[in-house]
């Protein structure tokens, strides 16, 4: 197969391929074989950008033979803001899901029939999440405090 890649489209080709492998790499300590398919595809196209007029935002490192992103890549890329701006996002999603979901979970304790009406259940999460979400947008974390619980006793 054949495919015809324009100049600004390996450029963004090569950008898509950086923050792909970001992601399945970032919060990694070791890289297991289950990534190593996908690092070899992005090797693949990175060894082109000589070809493709780009051998300033990507070149060959004998050292870990394996093509590289230079600085100038880093320098003039938006991958970074992009994926800030995905942290950023994801954060709050997150950080909102988990505190609606402890909130509801608790708050259903015995209350068996709001726990098997799929409406009201939902209703109530949705509640719970605005709630979150309200105080975010007007706070951010200044009011987000950790407090240590009491274990469960047991008699």
């Amino acid at each position: 197969m054949k495919i015809n890649v324009t100049h600004d489209e390996y450029r963004h080709l090569i950008d898509m391929i950086y923050i792909a492998d970001w992601v399945l790499t970032s919060y990694k300590s070791e890289e297991g074989p289950e990534i190593k398919q996908y690092q070899d595809v992005m090797q693949k196209f990175y060894a082109l950008a000589k070809d493709m007029g780009m051998g300033n935002l990507i070149e060959f490192d004998k050292e870990l033979n394996t093509y590289c992103e230079t600085q100038e890549f880093n320098d003039t890329s938006e991958c970074q803001q992009f994926i800030n701006e995905y942290d950023n996002d994801s954060f709050w999603e997150r950080l909102i899901e988990q505190l609606t979901t402890r909130d509801l979970e608790e708050e259903l304790i015995g209350k068996e029939t709001i726990a098997k009406d799929r409406d009201k259940y939902f209703e109530r999460y949705a509640a719970i999440e605005m709630k979150y979400i309200s105080e975010f947008e007007e706070y951010g974390l200044d009011n987000l405090a950790i407090k240590k619980r009491k274990p469960a006793t047991t008699k």
